[in-house]
């Protein structure tokens, strides 16, 4: 019996103790194998990404000295790999320092307290490490990845360490090869995971502790500043969740303390949902009569997602995009990967479960949901390849341009819903879920190396 109750022990002691090096070990050798191993500008607008993290350090550089345009793809690269002279084009030849102002598409450094500034911030810093080891923009690159990975690998470690429920989450999310790519590369959207990360830890430990001290007032407050001034525009949105949580906590206590009783049944709940509606409605007119065009939107999102207009195969989605491949017109990530996260983000998102109030994991879903339509809108007018006029598919209803990974933090936002003790579906065997998270994380990230390459030289 005694044994039993020990293994117990051992296995809860992995989960809440252990699991924040487990991630650090895995993040930081997937962080090499990619860093080194993946094409350089593997990320999209990669070229753009690096202009930017040069400019602020004072190494502009001229990248058509290297046959590479300031703007997206891997289609340069693709010609040096199938001539076999990759690392003599880009690692060995030095880079070509240019003025700043003579640098296409980014002539400038971004303001301080911008997101472009700060996201580009410890890239940056390794781009400018990697010069003086030797100034070639495939050594600044590659240094600058490992930089970016070894730091945010730590970030997100502590991160694990810190949060008191859904540890889960964080690890599995975080070795996705969406993330894990991300990490590994000069975007600025590592930066705004890592914010929606802390957004995560201060929400969540707050739910499950129910009190709000001092501290954690001002923990709200520095990172709300980071959010606005480095976060990019949808992860703004969360935001949202700090006064949300806040409100209910303040009216549970008040409501405790009073012995209030509110309970929302037959007329009541009739009426208080005639009112609600009723304020949608006149809302709704008032927007529609602003700003009629929304109608012709609205019918634009509805029709993308009640008809597949373009029911070809297609590697460029956001099936692929939300957790399995960085950049899918590239990596050739089979499906199959992108569905084994799904279920392994599910299942770990079932691990914890702590009493929650149906309101917070009502609002969790509604900001959820407010994102997702709000990229879909933000995008309305892309047509991308220069199209013009607008293609058929567009003119149906398609909406271009939206990517994966847009939406991809927003998934802690799910996990607050789904963590409810209310909710009884769970997962009873955490340490299940956290070994096939590592293998899966494993065997994932060495198929996105795997399968990029091969597209290079084969596809």
């Amino acid at each position: 019996m005694k044994k039993r109750i020990n293994k117990k022990i051992d296995k809860k002691e992995i989960l809440e103790n252990k699991i924040h090096k487990i991630y650090f070990v895995l993040a930081v050798v997937i962080g090499i194998i990619l860093s080194v191993g993946m094409p350089l500008f593997s990320e999209p607008d990669g070229q753009w990404h690096y202009s930017v993290s040069t400019n602020m350090v004072h190494l502009s550089n001229d990248l058509s000295a290297y046959g590479e345009p300031v703007g997206t793809g891997l289609n340069v690269q693709k010609s040096a790999y199938q001539r076999g002279n990759h690392f003599e084009q880009y690692f060995e030849n030095k880079i070509v320092k240019m003025p700043i102002q003579n640098i296409p598409r980014t002539n400038s450094i971004p303001p301080v307290l911008s997101s472009n500034f700060l996201g580009h911030l410890i890239p940056a810093i390794g781009v400018w490490i990697g010069y003086h080891i030797y100034p070639s923009a495939g050594v600044m690159i590659v240094v600058g990845r490992l930089f970016s990975s070894i730091i945010s690998s730590f970030i997100i470690c502590l991160i694990i360490k810190k949060i008191q429920k859904g540890k889960l989450v964080v690890f599995a999310l975080s070795l996705t090869p969406v993330i894990a790519g991300t990490l590994a590369s000069l975007t600025y959207d590592t930066f705004s995971y890592l914010l929606a990360l802390l957004v995560f830890l201060i929400t969540t430990n707050l739910l499950v502790t129910k009190q709000i001290t001092w501290k954690r007032i001002a923990s709200i407050g520095i990172v709300s500043v980071l959010i606005v001034l480095g976060a990019k525009t949808n992860v703004k949105l969360l935001l949202l969740l700090f006064p949300l949580v806040l409100f209910i906590l303040v009216f549970e206590k008040f409501k405790d303390k009073r012995k209030i009783h509110f309970e929302f049944r037959g007329r009541k709940l009739w009426i208080f949902s005639m009112v609600i509606l009723g304020f949608i409605i006149i809302a709704m007119g008032i927007i529609f009569t602003i700003k009629p065009s929304l109608i012709f939107s609205i019918y634009r999102i509805i029709i993308n997602f009640s008809v597949n207009l373009s029911p070809s195969l297609s590697m460029n989605n956001i099936f692929l995009g939300l957790l399995a491949s960085p950049y899918p017109s590239y990596n050739y990530m089979p499906y199959w990967v992108a569905g084994a996260w799904y279920v392994i983000i599910l299942l770990s998102m079932l691990v914890d479960k702590y009493p929650i109030s149906k309101w917070v994991g009502l609002g969790a879903i509604a900001i959820f949901f407010i994102n997702f339509l709000g990229v879909y809108h933000g995008f309305l007018t892309f047509q991308g390849g220069g199209y013009a006029p607008a293609p058929r598919s567009v003119i149906m209803g398609s909406i271009y341009g939206q990517q994966g990974r847009y939406f991809t933090p927003f998934l802690l936002v799910l996990a607050l819903a789904l963590a409810s003790s209310k909710i009884r579906l769970q997962v009873v065997s955490g340490q299940a879920v956290l070994w096939l998270s590592a293998m899966l994380a494993i065997v994932s990230n060495i198929i996105l190396l795997f399968a990029t390459l091969f597209g290079i030289y084969y596809l």
